[in-house]
């Protein structure tokens, strides 16, 4: 039983052990674990630290543009606080676990002020970006207020730098939107100053090395005493490994294997600090150096450790100024810049923190003289984002567009564009998006709305990771290069397209250039005058002193044009006009000398042309109108003197228009030619022929010894103009009527003359042509009485004192009224009639004609279907239109106006037509007759056979009545010729079945020879005068038998 019990305790003692062993490993393993997590914790924490203050560097320097690290960092801060970090200090010391949770909240703290520190420094540069721009401004209207602002701009920047406060912005009391804008900046950026500087104070009073010193000398003390504690455990092991040696192997293994994991935790912290980027140094309280790493050595430029200083004091001696400064800012000899921070551990050692911020510097600075740089450009600068939005504009780019940085802020560089179309932007994105440098032209518009071309750079900017972030523009004005490259081509393009020519000669009037025309108007080609002097084109017409006043004026004036003979290169002359001009340089000095030379040889041509022209007839080759009354003005001049007398002569070409009409123009001129010659041969050396005009000659006889002499003259041309002329083979006969007018018996005005002889050629004509009439005073009383004519005949038109006779026409066949026609009278307030032999040729003259023919016919229309109702008959109308009215407008269309107006029937309507207007051109004749034969009137053709009747006439135009002239009826019953005509137009008329009135029927006779003739229908005295409406019912009345009327479908027949 005992052995059993001392088996059982030997097992016991032996299990014991083997418990207390694997009791021990376990805690131990843990432990190490543990220890391990938390080491990697604190220097996890360490490192975030770090880099805090790294950032807050960089943005103090103006050197941190890119905030997302920051970001990075709080939230690594906000993972220190979850339940799985707080978890490995739950077992540690409630002192550790304090010390931990207070570098923790340090560490957010520390976050909280970054923030701080990040608005105002962003502040600031915002602040320091515009102040310049506005400061420029500023200088232009208040220098001394602007040197002031300057000086605080200065200190301002160097208080950023060197962390002094600048002295505040004097008081502006101004009302200056520019001066209170840059005040404003000002004390933005001086308040963000102080609370940067708080923020900073803020920041670095913050104990967080302090605190990580002593958590980390904390928890390295716990640590340490967990060993001793364990060592303790080991000796109390190794008392019972006398009892029981397999615990104490055990437990003594189990030491063995502690020893070298804190030996590798040792290790892993000595490789945590040699990799750190910053420099890391720590002293004992004494002073000693325990630990630092590479990076500290490389920040002092020590390349062998072992001649390192060991000792604070020695550090303090050879790095006085790094360690002894509270700046912790500092540069060291070999110009590399050092941020030095130190900060005590727990047990009054000292831990000193490096790090290199040359970069830094160097970037701040790089980045102050860019921005100088790109604002001093005298080319305009663009940034703009991947988007192509503006972010930057430079000044000189506000100089050229007229747009502020505000104005264009956020907008794409399209509101520069001028829509033109002149660049191909597709092509400009693929190019730059492919991060490749776009050049090329632009046509833009400033602000003022002024176009202006420019010459363009664009790059894109990468970041490191080649991505585009920004697109830079730099541009260059060339609006004067265009204007000045297209001056030169339109220079150079005249130089070889005028027509007139251009030499230039440099100071020693050795000539330099000459352009085409120069070669085509002097025969010379360029390379033949280059080098030679200008008096090879000299044609020794223009003396010495011709020159010299040439040379007198170009010196005085700079300038100099004249009319000059110069000799080609063929050795004949020619007029041109010269005109010279001086170029100076700058200092004054000729430079050269400008000859612009047109060739004259034409132009005197067309001068002699024109001059001739404007005196003689182009056709005949006469004098013209106004050569006529200069010699005339001459004439009148002499005759004061010599007192003769002088004779004018108007000529008036008789039929020449029924030449020109029928056989051309071409015709025409040539007639004209004939007589024009015909003509000089009739006359003296000293007297005038002129074309006056048309087929107008007026003749200066000048002094003749009597007006008979021009009655001779006269009598000479008559008979020569009598005779045939040949025109293209066929003969042609015209004459002359002329009138001749006496200087100064009957007028001492040249232009009284010229009238007085177109009156007595007007009386010619009137007295049968083909003959001269000198002028009479009664030929005066004549034109005055057409002149009192006209204005009576105007008033009784426009009050209506002019009244319609009617005239019957009778059946013979039946006896009865055919119908009546219309003719106009004018009454006096004498109870006389004008004469229409009288008024009418006035009225036709005159033009009123046309509203007294469309006045007579519907008076006319309207009286006679008044007779047709009243008296139940059908009674047709008779009215004449005169060849003047054709001309004046008279048509189809106020026919029809009349006709429907007044109600008669077109049918009952006869138009009688002259013969004359059948002379007129056929085709518009024609169609004018076929137009008013279209309305359904009748057309007839009054006193047929009197005038130049044919029978081509009856069958070319739309008549369809023929009315016999009164001179075929007078003495039909006697003439046994005129019964002959008479009954041959009855013939005729039958054959073409056209309907035959003749007229002036007087005696009975008259009547009964036209009757036994076959003639239908007649009209004349015989059976009544003309008479009014009235009269003419009475006399139908009276006439007609009641029960029977007319036929109203007779002319139809």
């Amino acid at each position: 039983m005992k052995n059993k019990a001392f088996i059982g305790v030997q097992a016991l003692l032996l299990c014991a052990p083997i418990a207390l062993f694997a009791y021990f490993y376990s805690q131990q393993e843990l432990s190490s674990q543990t220890h391990q997590a938390r080491v990697t914790l604190l220097f996890e924490a360490k490192s975030i630290d770090a880099k805090l203050d790294a950032a807050v560097l960089q943005m103090l320097s103006a050197q941190l543009n890119q905030y997302d690290e920051l970001a990075q960092l709080a939230h690594a801060i906000d993972a220190l606080n979850t339940p799985q970090r707080d978890a490995l200090f739950a077992e540690a010391t409630p002192d550790i676990r304090q010390q931990f949770d207070a570098y923790r909240r340090l560490l957010s703290n520390k976050v909280l002020q970054v923030e701080s520190i990040k608005t105002a420094a962003a502040n600031i540069k915002n602040s320091l970006l515009y102040l310049p721009e506005l400061l420029i401004e500023l200088e232009q209207s208040e220098p001394e207020l602007a040197t002031h602002a300057n000086r605080m701009l200065a200190n301002l920047m160097l208080g950023q730098l060197y962390e002094f406060v600048a002295e505040p912005l004097m008081t502006i009391n101004s009302e200056s939107s520019l001066e209170q804008l840059i005040y404003q900046h000002f004390n933005v950026a001086l308040a963000n100053s102080a609370e940067l500087k708080k923020a900073k104070q803020r920041f670095l009073s913050l104990p967080s090395d302090q605190a990580f010193s002593a958590l980390y000398a904390a928890y390295s003390q716990h640590h340490s005493e967990t060993i001793e504690k364990t060592k303790h455990q080991s000796e109390l092991l190794l008392l019972l490994t006398i009892v029981l040696f397999l615990l104490l192997i055990v437990f003594a293994n189990r030491l063995y294997v502690a020893k070298n994991k804190i030996l590798s935790t040792s290790q892993t912290l000595s490789d945590a600090v040699a990799r750190l980027t910053e420099g890391f140094a720590l002293f004992s309280r004494s002073g000693n150096l325990l630990l630092c790493n590479s990076a500290w050595r490389n920040h002092f430029a020590i390349a062998d450790s072992e001649k390192m200083p060991r000792k604070l004091e020695e550090w303090q001696q050879q790095f006085g100024e790094i360690f002894n400064s509270d700046a912790n800012l500092h540069q060291t000899e070999s110009g590399a810049w050092l941020q030095v921070k130190q900060t005590n551990t727990h047990n009054n050692g000292q831990v000193f923190v490096s790090v290199n911020v040359s970069l830094f510097k160097q970037a701040e600075e790089e980045l102050r003289k860019w921005g100088h740089a790109i604002e001093q450009s005298p080319s305009s600068i663009v940034i703009t984002d991947p988007r192509a939005r503006i972010e930057y504009v430079n000044p000189k780019f506000e100089q050229v567009t007229g747009y502020s940085l505000e104005d264009v802020k956020g907008q794409t560089p399209k509101v520069l564009g001028s829509k033109q179309g002149f660049t191909d932007y597709k092509a400009l994105w693929q190019t730059i998006k492919q991060g490749k440098v776009w050049r090329g032209e632009f046509y833009n518009r400033r602000k003022s709305g002024d176009y202006y071309w420019e010459y363009a750079s664009i790059s894109p900017i990468k970041n490191q990771q080649g991505e585009i972030i920004n697109f830079i523009a730099i541009k260059e004005d060339i609006t004067a290069q265009k204007s000045a490259s297209a001056q030169l081509k339109t220079a150079a393009a005249v130089f070889n397209a005028t027509q007139e020519g251009i030499m230039t000669t440099n100071a020693k009037l050795e000539i330099t250039a000459v352009n085409p025309a120069f070669t085509k108007i002097t025969g010379y080609e360029e390379h033949e005058v280059l080098g030679q002097r200008p008096n090879i084109l000299s044609s020794g017409k223009h003396d010495k002193h011709f020159y010299e006043q040439m040379w007198s004026t170009l010196n005085s004036h700079g300038q100099w044009a004249s009319e000059i003979w110069n000799k080609r290169k063929d050795g004949t002359l020619y007029p041109e006009w010269l005109a010279i001009s001086v170029v100076h340089d700058d200092k004054g000095l000729v430079q050269q000398y400008v000859a612009i030379l047109s060739d004259m040889t034409e132009r005197k041509a067309q001068e002699e042309q024109i001059e001739y022209q404007a005196y003689y007839d182009v056709l005949t080759g006469l004098p013209n109108r106004t050569l006529l009354l200069e010699r005339i003005e001459q004439d009148i001049k002499r005759m004061s003197r010599t007192h003769h007398q002088s004779a004018v002569l108007f000529i008036d070409l008789d039929r020449f228009k029924r030449v020109n009409d029928t056989m051309g123009h071409e015709a025409g001129d040539a007639l004209l030619i004939s007589v024009a010659k015909r003509l000089n041969g009739l006359l003296r050396k000293s007297d005038t022929l002129s074309r006056f005009g048309g087929d107008e000659f007026v003749l200066l006889l000048s002094q003749i010894a009597h007006p008979d002499h021009a009655a001779q003259v006269a009598d000479k041309i008559v008979k020569a103009l009598s005779e045939p002329f040949v025109i293209n083979g066929f003969e042609v006969f015209t004459g002359a009527s002329i009138g001749i007018a006496i200087l100064p018996s009957d007028a001492k005005d040249q232009k009284e003359l010229l009238r007085l002889a177109d009156l007595a050629m007007y009386k010619a004509k009137e007295a049968g042509r083909n003959q001269y009439h000198f002028f009479a005073q009664e030929m005066q009383q004549q034109v005055n009485r057409r002149v009192e004519l006209e204005q009576l005949l105007r008033a009784a038109l426009e009050h209506q004192r002019l009244t319609v006779h009617y005239q019957p026409i009778v059946d013979t066949v039946s006896g009865k009224l055919y119908g009546v026609e219309a003719l106009m009278r004018w009454p006096t307030d004498f109870g006389q009639y004008i004469s229409p032999a009288e008024f009418i040729p006035v009225a036709e003259e005159s033009g009123l004609i046309a509203p007294l023919g469309e006045w007579l016919l519907a008076k006319a229309c309207n009286d006679i279907r008044r007779l047709n109702k009243a008296l139940g008959m059908n009674c047709y109308l008779t009215v004449n239109v005169s060849s003047q009215q054709y001309r004046l407008g008279f048509n189809a269309t106020i026919i029809k106006q009349i006709m429907q107006q007044s109600g008669f029937l077109p049918e009952n309507l006869t138009l009688e037509i002259t013969e004359s207007i059948l002379l007129e051109d056929d085709k518009a004749v024609t169609a004018w007759l076929q137009s008013l034969r279209a309305t359904g009137v009748n057309l007839a053709i009054d006193d047929f056979g009197t005038g130049y009747s044919s029978l081509s006439y009856l069958k070319r135009f739309p008549i369809n009545i023929l009315k016999i002239d009164r001179g075929f009826i007078q003495d039909i019953d006697q003439n046994q010729d005129a019964a002959v005509l008479v009954n041959a137009i009855l013939s005729m008329a039958e054959s073409l079945s056209l309907k035959v009135i003749a007229e002036g029927v007087e005696q009975q006779g008259q009547l009964d020879c036209l009757k036994g003739l076959g003639c239908q229908y007649v009209q004349g005295y015989f059976y009544a005068k003309p008479m009014a409406i009235e009269g003419l019912i009475d006399w139908v009345e009276q006439f007609s038998i009641a029960s029977e009327r007319i036929a109203p479908k007779l002319w139809l027949d």
